[in-house]
């Protein structure tokens, strides 16, 4: 959901509230009259008028996120006796629509110090739209101060021109300290911690009286049931939402789950639709550190699944270091349930032991003392598991099971969860594995259908850093083979610089499995020497991010020094004079655009050309898809250019000179896309395909917000349906230069692709699966997509700048 980041005073007053209310009783704050909606001030342009006594708000316009601010009488209102605001609308236009309402507080707008929720409203359906105070969009979110409420804001997504909505009344609602708000709060000090909860104590047990103390978000229905023989909450929805759902009461609002791998609830869905069924475990801490835990569990209509979160995980991953000694929220939600939806949940209850879970010591500061080595090895033949001395004890499951028969681990993940998994047991202070190159492990597809199987391996840190490495393959059915994971690689390309003397966890998982899914693993060892290991490890670690570039004398002249034969050069251009070389270069892709989830549009005049530099602007500006009305709209434009039908080249070296923007959002990239030429009587999607021998290679690509210092290469190969595969990593890292200019080069031969950052190595391929097809090249500044949708608008207009693009090609080859 797109936010709205001003804060420039865009409406004048449309109550009347005194700046200090207090009440401890829920009344209108607004109610439209002819007088005070002549005074509004709107947004985009929507259309105010009275119908009746609601406010009605037309949108001729459309536009991105029209709507208008309801400012308070003195600039500030105080809140504090209610747990939030909401407003009734009536949709009475023929489409659904998205309608928002946003609570602000006074601040610095870069900390969004807001709280914002939704609903969205069929054609002639009334809804309410409430915003609880320290929440958004049914998360924990600012901990707004409902003291200093400065504003409150409607508006409305993308609403077509023919969309209308009244407003009937905005009013706050329930009392203060609502169930979010230890979630929210910014507080970062410990505090004390309680008793542990004894092994076998159940958290929550329904009751009629129990259930009538909760409180809620998003408004689901509570009731008592006891009609299967067993306690339950009776769970459902009438007002759908998108993640309603509700907060468990704590006893002394906080719990010592010390002694355990995580929480547990029984949920049986007895409601006529699938649902996605999460529940969470947070600490206290400032909610932009997201201080959380998350399971969550696809249930059909009746079925009854576990549904778990383990501590120092979400969604299956190494997550957050939960404290689970300081568990103040436990939030159980459903994404985007129907309105027949209906759920039943039985005890809430910790599983496990934390010994048990192998993501504990994964998601732990370090598995030993800081900057030693773990100090378990295994024996020369490098076994890992020995089923005979642990059964199953150590393993640690999510949304899986797992026996063992004949010898072998036999494990079922559960259909329709997010990433199933199984941990293997890691011995305290985790595996030292510095004498072996790799991990491996026998895999059976017991199934009737092809399995892409993944296997983890682990180091202690933070996990916003993803110190790990995966490697995958795809079983047929029936099919056994080794699955290996060699240090430092991910899905076979360099990647995160993994210490095999610190493995802290290891695990297999597969994804999204849409019906249950068994496998056998057998044999668990590390293998291989850290010779093997040392040639293929990346060409750059993360500190490298530190080291000032020292650029080579041939950079810009010629291909690497170390290179053999003779070289021309091809291409050299330079971006001269005023204007762009469109006898080169086309400012608009082959195709019409914008494609799906980008929030850009491309228009050729924000690629400009002056001092031998061509820009190419980013900016938030409304517009279509090369300025064509008949192409879609996007609310960002941005530029490109790309020399399809004008220039391309099979092998050779391949370079440019570029200082790309640090503003979050940005998707930055050049790189090359093939094209078979117009004599081969294709169209442009075959002559583009990157199936029978072709590929799009990826000479630089950066997410903005990782900063300085780093970048992604990649392939692609047989097209992006079915039969797509790929090549890559993210972890490229090299030093700063003075002007901020860096100089991406790709060495592109049979067989072979070598990446280059200011004149050094720092990756490669070698596949005979390397494109043998001509491929023409691409700038360009793209958003959303791969980059992040939370876009820093403040920072824009941003530009990408290329100094030169050049090539070169063996003489031999000519």
């Amino acid at each position: 959901m797109k936010r709205f980041t001003s804060f420039r005073p865009f409406c004048a007053a449309l109550l009347t509230l005194a700046a200090t209310l207090s009440a401890t009783a829920a009344s209108d704050l607004f109610t439209p009259t002819a007088a005070s909606i002549a005074t509004i001030k709107t947004e985009k342009d929507p259309v105010l008028s009275l119908e009746g006594s609601a406010l009605k708000v037309s949108f001729p316009n459309g536009g991105d996120y029209p709507g208008l601010d309801l400012p308070l009488a003195g600039g500030t209102a105080n809140l504090s006796a209610f747990a939030g605001v909401q407003a009734e609308i009536t949709n009475t236009g023929p489409s659904r629509l998205n309608v928002n309402l946003r609570a602000d507080n006074p601040g610095d707008w870069r900390k969004q110090p807001w709280n914002t929720n939704n609903v969205w409203i069929a054609a002639g359906e009334t809804k309410i739209v409430k915003v609880t105070f320290g929440q958004s969009y049914g998360r924990a979110g600012y901990a707004l101060d409902a003291a200093r409420v400065s504003n409150l804001k409607l508006f409305v997504e993308k609403p077509k021109a023919d969309a209308v909505i009244l407003v009937k009344n905005i009013a706050p609602f329930g009392t203060g300290t609502p169930a979010v708000a230890p979630a929210a709060t910014t507080s970062t000090s410990p505090a004390a911690t309680s008793a542990a909860v004894p092994a076998g104590a159940v958290i929550f047990t329904p009751t009629a009286a129990n259930i009538a103390s909760i409180k809620t978000e998003q408004a689901p229905a509570l009731a008592f049931d006891a009609s299967s023989g067993a306690p339950a909450l009776k769970l459902t929805f009438p007002n759908g939402g998108d993640y309603p759902g509700f907060d468990y009461p704590l006893t002394g609002g906080q719990l010592n789950l010390t002694g355990f791998a995580g929480v547990q609830a029984t949920v049986t869905n007895a409601g006529q639709s699938r649902v996605n069924v999460a529940l969470r475990a947070g600490n206290p801490g400032d909610w932009r550190q997201n201080p959380w835990n998350t399971g969550n569990v696809w249930i059909a209509p009746g079925e009854t699944k576990t549904l778990k979160v383990t501590f120092g995980q979400s969604y299956g991953k190494t997550g957050y270091a939960l404290d689970s000694s300081r568990v103040n929220v436990l939030k159980l939600y459903v994404e985007k349930p129907k309105a027949d939806a209906a759920l039943l949940i039985s005890n809430l209850a910790p599983f496990g032991t934390a010994s048990a879970t192998a993501s504990v010591e994964t998601a732990s500061a370090t598995p030993v003392a800081a900057g030693q080595d773990a100090t378990f090895s295994p024996s020369i033949g490098g076994e890992l598991l020995d089923l005979a001395k642990n059964k199953l004890a150590g393993f640690n499951h999510s949304d899986s099971s797992a026996v063992i028969e004949a010898g072998k681990v036999k494990v079922t993940f559960e259909a329709g969860s997010n990433y199933p998994n199984i941990q293997f047991p890691i011995p305290k202070g985790g595996w030292n594995l510095s004498a072996f190159s790799a991990i491996e492990v026998s895999v059976t597809n017991a199934n009737d259908k092809k399995v892409t199987v993944f296997l983890r391996a682990d180091n202690p840190g933070d996990w916003k850093a993803e110190p790990w490495n995966t490697e995958n393959t795809v079983f047929n059915p029936g099919e056994t083979k080794i699955l290996k994971l060699t240090f430092g690689q991910q899905n076979g390309a360099p990647a995160f610089p993994l210490n095999p003397a610190r493995i802290s966890a290891i695990q297999i998982f597969i994804v999204r499995p849409k019906t249950a899914t068994t496998l056998v693993l057998d044999n668990l060892k590390a293998s291989g020497s850290p010779s093997d290991a040392a040639n293929k490890l990346s060409f750059t670690k993360p500190e490298d991010r530190n080291t000032p570039a020292v650029l080579p004398a041939w950079l810009g002249q010629r291909p690497p020094a170390d290179l053999p034969g003779e070289w021309v050069k091809t291409l050299d251009e330079n971006f001269d004079g005023t204007q762009l070389n469109e006898k080169l270069w086309t400012p608009r892709f082959p195709w019409d655009g914008p494609q799906p989830g980008q929030l850009q549009h491309y228009v050729p005049e924000n690629v400009t050309v002056a001092n031998g530099v061509a820009t190419f602007k980013v900016e938030k500006k409304f517009g279509h898809e090369n300025n064509d009305p008949k192409l879609g709209t996007r609310a960002y434009s941005s530029g490109l250019i790309q020399s399809y039908n004008k220039w391309s080249q099979l092998y050779g070296y391949f370079e440019a000179r570029i200082k790309v923007p640090y503003v979050r959002g940005l998707w930055p990239a050049y790189w090359m896309m093939p094209d078979r030429g117009a004599a081969s009587g294709l169209d442009t999607w075959r002559r583009r395909d990157t199936g029978k021998g072709a590929m799009e290679i990826d000479i630089m690509e950066i997410l903005s917000e990782w900063g300085p210092g780093r970048n992604s290469v990649a392939t692609h190969w047989d097209g992006y349906g079915s039969d797509h595969k790929q090549w890559g990593t993210s972890q490229i890292y090299y030093g700063p230069t003075p002007d901020g200019y860096h100089v991406f080069g790709l060495l592109w031969e049979p067989g072979k692709l070598t990446w280059y950052v200011d004149g050094k190595k720092t990756a490669e391929q070698i596949n005979d699966r390397v494109s043998n097809v001509p491929a023409y090249l691409k700038f360009n500044v793209q958003m959303g997509g791969w980059a992040t949708k939370n876009v820093d608008d403040a920072n824009l207009p941003a530009v990408m700048d290329v100094d030169y693009t050049r090539a070169w090609q063996l003489k031999s080859r000519l």
